[in-house]
């Protein structure tokens, strides 16, 4: 009974350690690319995690998220409550097909493993350009099975992308572009 408990959690270190690698690439990066009035898109709040981070490492920026889930909202805006008050993050309701801001608002735009709800990539990616500064970055986390490592890249080139980096793994794939 205890060789099956003890390989039973291997199995569930092995599922969380591959889970959270790409959170934790993506992070990084960001992380160590923000400037102090960076102004950043998180598409997909999840569960408020990234959005926490990323709001401990801006000074005068501003961080805006995305969800479709309301109680994933609620629960985010709950425990951010102070960073949001203080108007350094902000958290609404939208989809990454149409997204809810202006034109070249953001130097930054994320998203994690929220690929896999988007009904139109192409769209989707067409509304990342538009709200990204020129030489703005989009970095993005998604699984393989939905779409091939060449399929993303052809569809950040057909939107324009440039310096299109893919780095792909068993579990996901993950991206950078510059605008």
């Amino acid at each position: 009974m205890l060789q099956h408990t003890s390989s039973a959690l291997k199995r569930m270190r092995a599922k969380y350690f591959a889970a959270s690698e790409p959170a934790e690439s993506v992070i990084q990066q960001i992380l160590m690319d923000i400037q102090e009035y960076d102004r950043i898109l998180e598409i997909g709040t999840g569960n408020g995690s990234m959005f926490k981070q990323i709001i401990g490492q801006l000074e005068k920026g501003s961080l805006k998220s995305i969800e479709t889930s309301k109680r994933k909202i609620r629960k985010t805006q709950r425990a951010n409550r102070s960073v949001i008050k203080a108007g350094l993050g902000n958290i609404q309701q939208g989809r990454p097909e149409s997204l809810p801001f202006r034109d070249r608002s953001f130097h930054k735009v994320f998203s994690l493993h929220t690929a896999e709800t988007v009904s139109d990539y192409r769209t989707a990616c067409k509304e990342v350009y538009r709200v990204l500064q020129i030489d703005g970055c989009f970095y993005m986390v998604l699984k393989p099975s939905r779409m091939s490592e060449k399929d993303v890249i052809q569809v950040l080139y057909d939107q324009h992308f440039r310096d299109i980096s893919v780095v792909s793994r068993d579990s996901f794939h993950f991206i950078t572009a510059i605008k």
